[in-house]
């Protein structure tokens, strides 16, 4: 399972980082959330779905 972020979409306002510190990261430098896992690891699972569920603008995607 992956999680990809569509910079199209994404507003840059955090609440992935802040609610899943273990999967984003907001990167000042790029002006973007960085997800911190190329393949996220089983026990993230249920947190990466629930990320793609509560972005505020959709966009964020699990790609299984």
């Amino acid at each position: 399972m992956r999680i990809e972020i569509n910079n199209n979409y994404c507003i840059r306002c955090g609440i992935c980082e802040d609610e899943f510190p273990c999967l984003f990261k907001r990167n000042y430098d790029e002006h973007c959330i960085d997800v911190l896992y190329d393949e996220i690891p089983a026990e993230y699972a249920e947190q990466a779905e629930q990320s793609a569920k509560d972005c505020a603008v959709a966009a964020i995607k699990i790609v299984k």
